[in-house]
């Protein structure tokens, strides 16, 4: 009994950063609102059985292609939230951020055989990574990755790795989240590393030949979805410097942000790692850490898979260095031995149907749930009088509202735009940003799109100039959300 009842440190790893995430559940419905558009487009899926891939959510793009690059995990959203309201939908992030995790703790002591280290490494690797948990269906992608990696490296080492797995998750992935280029950014990586090692004479054409199959059937399999390539399109086509520089999340990391210091400290144990095991590195590991660590550099929101990509590595290397000190190795090894032992994936099942229950039980009695999207940040009370007073005509939203009225209002009423802004593209977002602060030539663009009323700030700028106009009449307003109407 003891083998079952006893945890493993994957186990307690695990239940730490599922809980840790589950707290931070409110934090998450407090950033933006692209949850609601998710929810939005799970809900009709569901609803109808088909897939869009045109826009069906605006006005201003009605009807143009829009991929559906993340429709899987939409519907899985939608799921959730139609058995446990917004708590599932933070239930099953958490526990998609937790397997990604418990994934990179079995890879990471797999290959340093010191699982203590391990999961020190992994757990500063989490919390690098918790600045960006949100609940969007890029926390796949933190579990893909993962999978995607300890495969590649296992291929890297030799083992025998069935080739079906690369195209199969491939498939999975690139319908779940965009992110699945990371993970053909990172077969480039380890065909590189082969490449190098070839030239040097430590490599041959056989194992060549594997990586350019995987490739090659990793990418055939990136293109079976709704909208074929249109999914490679999406992402690349996403380079407007105005909107990037504009979005906290794809601009540099803020190194003044304490959040940022276990990247920091990721980054510092990387150089070090690399230079103290220079000789035993593969050319491949040097690769995927320099290119995921410029990549996590250039935009905050990559730091999660900078930390997912190195968290093995490190292991490895500092697990080399710290095998050389008789007393560690031998406290690691008794670790080891009894974790061998232990069959403890009974606790992580026990503590999350247990939480899924409670707030089954609570869901169904209540019809409410404990997470909520935080009304002094979102136009809550203003939804709810729309609700009962739904007005006629095209409206004008602040764009990081726009998932929020979506979730709330549509399909009777569209926006202008919500906060996907790299398909809204950088024509329509600097009108946008022209109307919203009423600079010059506002009136024209609010004509143009023929807006017969807004929901913005109160301290917008277009709301103030609004208010103080003969034309425009205010039908609501409260501390967060002003509605007014053309007269």
């Amino acid at each position: 009994m003891p083998r079952f009842l006893l945890p493993r440190l994957r186990d307690i790893l695990f239940i730490a950063i599922f809980l840790g995430a589950l707290l931070l559940g409110p934090r998450m419905l407090s950033l933006d609102s692209d949850l609601g558009r998710h929810l939005a487009l799970g809900g009709y899926i569901l609803k109808t059985r088909s897939i869009p891939t045109v826009d069906i959510l605006s006005f201003t793009r009605d009807g143009e292609p829009r991929p559906p690059y993340e429709w899987l995990t939409q519907v899985l959203f939608a799921l959730a939230n139609s058995l446990l309201g917004l708590d599932g939908t933070i239930l099953l992030c958490a526990g998609i951020i937790a397997a990604g995790f418990a994934v990179l703790y079995s890879d990471a002591a797999r290959r340093s055989r010191l699982p203590l280290a391990a999961a020190a490494i992994v757990a500063l690797a989490a919390a690098a990574s918790s600045l960006h948990w949100l609940p969007r269906p890029h926390v796949t992608t933190f579990l893909f990755l993962a999978l995607w990696l300890e495969r590649l490296d296992r291929i890297q080492r030799g083992e025998r790795v069935a080739l079906w797995q690369f195209p199969g998750l491939m498939l999975v992935w690139a319908n779940a989240h965009g992110g699945f280029i990371f993970g053909m950014l990172a077969w480039l990586a380890y065909t590189a590393g082969w490449g190098w090692e070839k030239l040097s004479g430590r490599s041959n054409w056989q194992a060549g030949k594997r990586w350019i199959a995987i490739g090659a059937l990793a990418l055939s399999a990136s293109f079976i979805t709704p909208s074929g390539w249109g999914n490679w399109l999406a992402v690349l086509n996403n380079n407007s410097r105005y909107i990037l520089n504009r979005t906290v999340e794809t601009m540099p990391a803020d190194f003044s942000n304490a959040g940022t210091r276990p990247f920091v400290l990721l980054l510092g144990l990387s150089v070090f790692t690399i230079l103290a095991t220079r000789k035993a590195q593969s050319a491949s590991h040097v690769f995927l850490l320099g290119g995921f660590a410029l990549l996590g550099l250039l935009m905050a929101r990559n730091i999660p898979l900078f930390a997912i990509a190195s968290a093995p590595i490190l292991a490895e290397g500092l697990g080399a260095l710290l095998g050389r000190v008789p007393r560690w190795k031998r406290i690691e090894s008794n670790i080891a031995a009894l974790e061998s032992l232990l069959r403890g994936a009974l606790w992580p099942i026990l503590v999350g149907a247990g939480i899924a229950v409670f707030l089954g039980i609570r869901y169904q009695v209540q019809k409410e749930s404990l997470t909520h999207f935080e009304a002094r940040v979102f136009p809550v009370a203003a939804t709810n009088w729309l609700a009962e007073n739904p007005q006629p005509g095209k409206m004008f939203n602040e764009f990081n509202w726009g998932g929020y009225l979506l979730y709330r209002l549509w399909p009777g009423q569209k926006v202008f735009l919500d906060s996907q802004t790299d398909f809204y593209g950088e024509a329509l977002t600097r009108e946008y940003e022209t109307a919203w602060t009423a600079s010059g030539g506002w009136e024209d663009i609010l004509a143009r799109y023929e807006i017969a009323w807004v929901v913005l700030p109160r301290e917008a700028p277009l709301a103030r100039r609004l208010s103080q106009s003969a034309e425009w009449t205010t039908l609501y307003s409260d501390p967060t959300t002003v509605i007014l109407r053309m007269r």
